[in-house]
């Protein structure tokens, strides 16, 4: 809001002190302090008419009826103008630079007053009136220092006005030896002076550091309710003592639901409490708790909508923690597709050979001696995929391969695992498995995939396969059961393609 230009704006002036620069804001505190509290202000006023009213009764001179009912009509206007700002203030924002306006001729003319009041008293013939007003005067021009220290021209203004004329009485009183006030009343005004300097380096110095705090502290909670993530803390006690809106949001509740000084096991149950219900409630808090009572690790939590969150604990050397609480979906997704991509052949989708290889190795581990079911292994190699390779080009072998690969899972029984090796090259695991089951599975499997293969460029072609079968014996190592599997394979193409044959090592 704009200032008015006013006679009296050089008596309202904040001038900056220092490397402390006075903003709007500041400016508009300083104003303000002219009507923060009204009691020095009434206090003062009823000091100048005690006084007033004195030296009406003791003096009766026509001067005295003067100077009181100037006393009483500036208190009343000064305390009114205060009234009013206070009054609009709470209805609404107001801004004081058009209040302190009003106020600052009235707080000048009532010093002013009391000054020539004093003035006439001390050139009168009555000492204790004299003394009483200088007395009044001294305390009251204090108060003017300290409570209109942050407009310092004005408080000076106004301490000259009451103090001067009381010099200039003594230098002109009837009385002779009066001038001995005038070197301690110099003193005094440059005292009152100093204080109110002082005062005010020491307001300007403070609403500075008060308006940094609060600069930093809204950019702090603007970071902390707009971050990605929801953050609490923990005091030493394990009671939460900050948590942002995300928190709330991560948990699908709104903000309105965060309770602090609360155990974080409780908060965490109370925001996930209305979208996921009790039981998911109660499961929360009962990780929550444990996972406090554990060190570093993190905690995953699955919500019912699927989301997964991760909350991790960092601590603090005063003994309490921040908890950061993140939304992982994405990236276990991610972890989890790369960690598929990883173990299975992009083109197929099928396990590739090294999960086939640990795959394995976990069967034989765990597998019992048996006498009558073992594990087999298999090796197909397809025959005549090289000449749909070179003859129609990869992308037509592409969509061969990946119609082999239907067509073995599909064949599959469940437990029986399927794999691409590379190139044309595939491998089954079956457990529990005998000659004949593997004989016959080799048989179902050589049908399959000798069937036709219809391809989206509209041509149709045949191809075949070869098999080459090992059973585990007791004790086999993986190398050892696939070296047989892949002599056996050997061997059938040796003996001609579209069949099968049994290693009998």
């Amino acid at each position: 809001m704009s200032e008015r230009p006013s006679l009296f704006d050089p008596f309202l002036a904040t001038p900056a002190h220092g490397k402390c620069i006075i903003s709007p804001s500041i400016r508009a505190s300083l104003l303000s302090t002219l009507f923060d509290n009204v009691w020095p202000l009434f206090l003062s006023g009823i000091a100048s008419v005690f006084v007033a009213l004195v030296a009406f009764v003791r003096l009766r001179e026509p001067w005295t009826v003067a100077w009181l009912v100037a006393d009483i009509g500036v208190l009343l206007t000064r305390l009114g103008i205060v009234r009013l700002y206070l009054v609009r203030s709470r209805a609404g924002v107001v801004h004081p630079a058009s209040w302190a306006t009003r106020y600052a001729p009235v707080g000048l003319v009532a010093c002013l007053v009391f000054g020539l009041g004093t003035m006439a008293c001390v050139m009168s013939a009555d000492r204790q009136l004299a003394l009483l007003a200088i007395m009044v005067t001294a305390g009251i021009l204090g108060g003017i220092a300290s409570r209109n220290a942050a407009l310092p021209r004005l408080a000076i203004a106004q301490i000259c006005l009451g103090a001067v004329p009381i010099g200039v009485g003594a230098l002109f009183a009837a009385k002779s030896g009066l001038w001995i006030l005038v070197p301690p009343l110099v003193a005094y005004i440059g005292a009152m002076v100093s204080v109110v300097g002082r005062h005010y380096e020491g307001l300007v110095a403070l609403m500075t550091a008060e308006q940094r705090h609060a600069e930093l502290a809204a950019r702090f909670d603007a970071a902390l309710a707009h971050m990605p993530h929801g953050l609490c803390t923990i005091d030493s006690n394990g009671k939460v003592i900050i948590a942002n809106r995300r928190t709330a949001e991560l948990f699908g509740a709104t903000v309105e639901t965060l309770k602090l000084n609360v155990p974080l096991p409780e908060l965490i149950g109370q925001v996930g409490l209305a979208q996921f219900g009790e039981t998911l409630r109660r499961r929360m808090i009962e990780r929550c708790i444990a996972w406090l009572s554990d060190e570093g690790r993190p905690l995953d939590l699955e919500l019912g909508d699927g989301r997964q969150l991760e909350m991790t604990r960092n601590p603090v050397p005063d003994g309490s923690a921040v908890i950061i609480i993140e939304d992982v979906t994405k990236r276990r997704e991610s972890e989890a597709q790369i960690l598929h991509l990883a173990r299975h052949d992009s083109l197929t989708g099928l396990p590739n050979r090294r999960e086939l290889r640990d795959r394995l190795e976990r069967i034989l581990a765990s597998a019992p001696k048996r006498k009558e079911a073992a594990i087999a292994m298999m090796y197909l190699d397809l025959d005549g995929f090289k000449q749909v390779n070179d003859r129609l080009g990869h992308c037509a072998g592409d969509e061969v391969l990946e119609t082999v690969a239907l067509r073995l899972t599909r064949t599959l029984r469940p437990g029986e695992l399927v794999a691409r090796l590379g190139g044309d090259e595939f491998a089954i695991i079956a457990d529990y498995a005998t000659l004949p089951s593997i004989v016959a599975l080799a048989q179902r499997v050589i049908r399959e995939i000798a069937m036709p293969y219809h391809l989206s460029t509209g041509e149709a072609i045949s191809i075949g396969t070869s098999i080459g079968i090992a059973l585990a014996a007791n004790d086999e190592s993986v190398d050892g059961l696939i070296r047989r599997a892949d002599q056996a394979l050997y061997t059938a193409k040796q003996a001609g393609r579209g069949t099968y044959r049994v290693s009998n090592g």
